[in-house]
């Protein structure tokens, strides 16, 4: 190398002089080739980037070999191209080496780095995935869930709405709702309702073939039999076994037993009328007409025994016949309006025959026809079981009881309304009952014929009715499938038999009364237990009038029942016992209520306001203990707590306390007394028609006197509280709502504002809460401390009387339409409304799981609910009932 080019690369690293020799304006000076100024600016470079390499090396040994001054990739790539490895000193390849260390190093974290940017971009995107999917999984529940509320809610409403209505198909919706998790205890307790009647099925017989046309027990109770399109059927109604089988050619439309139980006959479709033996089966007697054969559908036997008469299915003919011989006895022609009937009077001697619209009288005497009785469109009939008195009902809603054989009109009970398709008369005759197409079923005195009851419980076509043996119950069957059973004398359904959802033709009760079979075109006869699931003990009507006025204690276990002009009747409720027989209260003229009746909360005491005394009689037994006198007639008196001491006050405002040994203290008089009791402590509190309060101490001094905005007729104590239930309009000229007091300082807490007209009750219930039932309809909850409203119970448009809170969390209330109704407590939702009385519900009260009834007309009634998880499980166990809980 030519000495000069090293000096230059010492100096400046760089190839100036190169560039400078190429550019000299010498020629000779210049390079002689662009190869040789090529390869002299090679060596320049080479030289220049080993003096960076050699002065490198030596700046990183003198630092201590730091790795901030070590080469990048780049710049050692670059070097090592110019310099090779076997001319670097010692120093210059540790540095090397040590850069190589390094560019690795940094190679290596760049792709870790690159790894995990790219793991946590696929990380990322995964983990985004996951919680899409997962919100998308839980927005799927969300709406999975909301929906299946929505779907549980929507069967719950429709159960309730079914249940409140009456309607069969309740218990598939609450099952449902209940299926499905609603497992809370208003759920629960309508679904318990709604099964109730399922349970009372005890068998179910089955046709041959087709259709069930009739059913009857034997008149021991001991057989059942059925007839369907092909034979009648004789079952054991005690197993529900078939006995034998009657067979005919056609369908049997109709069986009926011989009054002393021995023979059964049988009316087919083919012309034909069998006997039969009833014990085995046997056939004894074919009747037959010669040269027809019409298709009976009716069939009846003379109560001796002698005759047999029949009726076609068209109306057109009847025939009579001698049941011993079988001879033919008698054609009657019909009108064939194609609604046959056929009845026979007790003593066998007059038959009656319609097609569906005249009646024709039939003299088996005589064998004569005796008299027609007109239509039109007469569909059905029934002979008094005591006399000759004919019942007929029509298609024009007419009901009359006429006299046979004269035919006179003897009663005309119902003129024209919907269509009457079954009549009956009470076994006593004291009572004539008519079904018609619109569900009613009408029950009246048949001496009189004045309409006693009326009951409306279904609302479909009633095709049978009949009274029990007793004269005390009547069912009727429906066009909807089910039977209802009824009290005669009150008119209220003791029970609800739901059969299929199928037309019952014909339903009787057994001799006992407490069961019924009904017949029915799905091909099956039920057999049901006819007593009432809910009512345990009742008492009939008394009066007209026993009052809407409430006790100066709500109903508890011992209750006076005082109707006007009639004694007063103390009842022990838990006993179901009548405790004494007293005389009646005596009514206050003027401008004041009479007083009520006062019981000790021990009932061994009652006190009987009569005139200007105070009879106080001991229980039970009724013994006269001791009378008060005031100077004017008694209007109010009340008990203590011991049920020794009576506080009593008159109209002229004279107030008594008499002690239990008769010592007697005269209180400071008042304006003529509405109402007084006993504070826990002794107080008296009384109050005036001049709208006073007064509070008294034991010994008489006046501790409180406060002005009340209206007069009040009961005063409801609980400890050291009181709420006043007001006396109604007509005589305190207002409507006012009750008054909370707080009787430790005298005040006025609040006044409980919110019904619409009068209130009618106000009972303390658990918790310190306040019960108010009103003439709007509904009741209410108050907090018993502040007066505040908690919630309110709907009821309808008419008055509620009376309501309670049971144990079990129910609110439970009556009033003006004998119905009972239950509102769960918390939420306020109307679960249930049954029938417990006709006339309306002067006061109720709970005892443990019963609850008793008091009625206007002054009846009593115990009813006791079976637990919701009792008729549940009752039902799950019962394969008829158990399919709607799947």
């Amino acid at each position: 190398m030519p000495p000069h080019l090293v000096v230059e690369a010492d100096e400046g690293h760089r190839p100036r002089r190169e560039h400078q020799r190429a550019l000299d304006k010498n020629p000779r000076a210049r390079y002689g080739s662009a190869l040789e100024f090529a390869a002299a600016l090679r060596w320049a470079l080479r030289m220049s980037m080993r003096e960076q390499l050699r002065a490198s090396a030596q700046q990183w040994s003198d630092q201590s070999g730091p790795a901030g001054l070590l080469w990048g990739a780049d710049v050692l790539e670059n070097a090592l191209r110019s310099v090779p490895r076997e001319t670097l000193s010692p120093l210059e390849c540790s540095f090397v080496v040590e850069s190589e260390r390094k560019i690795r190093r940094t190679r290596w974290v760049r792709r870790l780095l690159v790894a995990f940017a790219a793991a946590s971009a696929v990380g990322g995107l995964l983990y985004r995935a996951a919680m899409q999917a997962q919100l998308a999984e839980e927005q799927t529940r969300m709406a999975r869930e909301v929906s299946e509320a929505t779907v549980t809610q929507s069967e719950l409403d429709q159960g309730q709405s079914e249940l409140l209505h009456d309607e069969p198909d309740a218990c598939l919706h609450l099952s449902r709702a209940y299926q499905r998790g609603d497992r809370s205890p208003s759920t629960a307790f309508m679904l318990a309702r709604a099964l109730q009647p399922r349970l009372a099925e005890q068998m179910r017989l089955t046709s041959t073939s087709g259709r069930m046309w009739s059913s009857e027990f034997s008149p021991d109770g001991r057989q059942i039999v059925t007839t369907d399109d092909r034979a009648a059927q004789v079952w054991d109604a005690q197993t529900g076994k078939l006995s034998f089988t009657l067979p005919h050619d056609g369908t049997v439309y109709d069986a009926v037993y011989s009054a002393d139980g021995a023979k059964l006959v049988v009316a087919g479709g083919t012309g034909t009328v069998k006997i039969w033996d009833a014990a085995n089966g046997r056939l004894v007697r074919e009747l037959r007409r010669t040269g027809t054969a019409p298709r009976y559908y009716a069939v009846a036997m003379s109560p001796d025994g002698r005759f047999v008469a029949a009726i076609d299915t068209r109306g057109a003919v009847a025939h009579v016949w001698d049941a011993a011989s079988g001879e033919p006895i008698a054609e009657i022609n019909n009108d064939a309006s194609e609604f046959p009937a056929i009845a026979l009077s007790a003593d066998g001697r007059w038959l009656a025959t319609t097609g569906g619209d005249d009646v024709r009288v039939f003299d088996m005497q005589t064998r004569r026809q005796t008299v027609t009785i007109r239509g039109p469109r007469i569909h059905s009939l029934a002979f008094d079981p005591t006399g000759t008195r004919l019942l007929t009902g029509a298609a024009t809603g007419d009901v009359a009881i006429w006299s046979v054989p004269s035919g006179a009109r003897i009663q005309h009970l119902r003129d024209v309304r919907d269509p009457v398709e079954a009549v009956a008369f009470s076994p006593d005759g004291r009572l004539a009952a008519a079904g018609s197409r619109d569900g009613a079923m009408q029950i009246w005195r048949a001496a009189s014929g004045e309409l006693q009851n009326q009951l409306t419980s279904r609302h479909s076509n009633i095709l049978a009715v009949e009274f029990d043996r007793a004269s005390r119950l009547v069912l009727a069957a429906g066009a909807d499938g089910t039977v209802v059973v009824a009290d005669a004398a009150l008119g209220t359904p003791v029970s609800v038999l739901e059969g299929p959802q199928n037309i019952v033709m014909v339903a009787h009760f057994d001799p006992s009364s407490r069961r019924v079979v009904g017949a029915s075109l799905d091909g099956t006869a039920r057999v049901w237990d006819a007593t009432s699931p809910y009512r345990r003990w009742g008492l009939p009507p008394i009066a007209n009038d026993c009052g809407l006025g409430p006790s100066p204690e709500p109903d508890r276990r011992f209750i006076a029942v005082g109707c006007r002009d009639h004694a007063t009747r103390v009842w022990d409720t838990a006993r179901d016992q009548l405790v004494a027989e007293l005389p009646s209260v005596t009514s206050v003229s003027g401008n004041f209520l009479s007083a009520f009746p006062a019981v000790s909360s021990a009932g061994d005491r009652a006190a009987i306001a009569r005139g200007d005394t105070v009879e106080v009689y001991g229980l039970p037994g009724g013994q006269l203990l001791r009378s008060i006198a005031h100077g004017a007639p008694v209007s109010a008196v009340a008990f203590d707590t011991t049920g020794r001491d009576v506080v009593s006050g008159a109209s002229d405002g004279s107030l008594l306390v008499t002690r239990d040994g008769g010592a007697r203290v005269m209180l400071p008089p008042l304006g003529g007394v509405d109402a007084v009791n006993f504070l826990p402590d002794g107080r008296v509190v009384a109050a005036d028609a001049q709208r006073r309060l007064r509070v008294y101490d034991r010994g008489g001094a006046v501790l409180a006197d406060l002005a009340m905005p209206a007069r009040v007729m009961a005063l409801r104590v609980e400890g050291t509280r009181l709420v006043t239930v007001p006396t109604p309009p007509r005589y305190s000229g207002n409507t006012t709502s009750p008054i909370l007091l707080d009787l430790e300082r005298y005040r006025v807490v609040a006044q409980l504002e919110g019904h619409l007209g009068r209130v009618f009750s106000a009972r303390w219930v658990a918790g310190g809460q306040i019960l108010t039932a009103g003439a709007d309809g509904a009741a209410r909850l108050w907090d018993g401390a502040t007066g505040q409203l908690r919630k309110v119970y709907q009821g309808g448009a008419l008055a509620l009387v009376d309501a309670a809170l049971a144990p079990d969390g129910l609110v439970i209330a009556g009033g003006a339409n004998g119905l009972l109704r239950f509102w769960d407590k918390d939420s306020g939702r109307l679960l249930w409304t049954f029938r417990a009385h006709v006339a309306p519900i002067s006061g109720l009260h709970t005892e443990g799981n019963d609850i008793v009834t008091r009625g206007f007309t002054g009846e009593l009634a115990r009813w006791t609910l079976p637990a919701p998880g009792q008729v549940i499980d009752a039902c799950s166990s019962q394969e008829r009932c158990a399919i709607v809980l799947r």
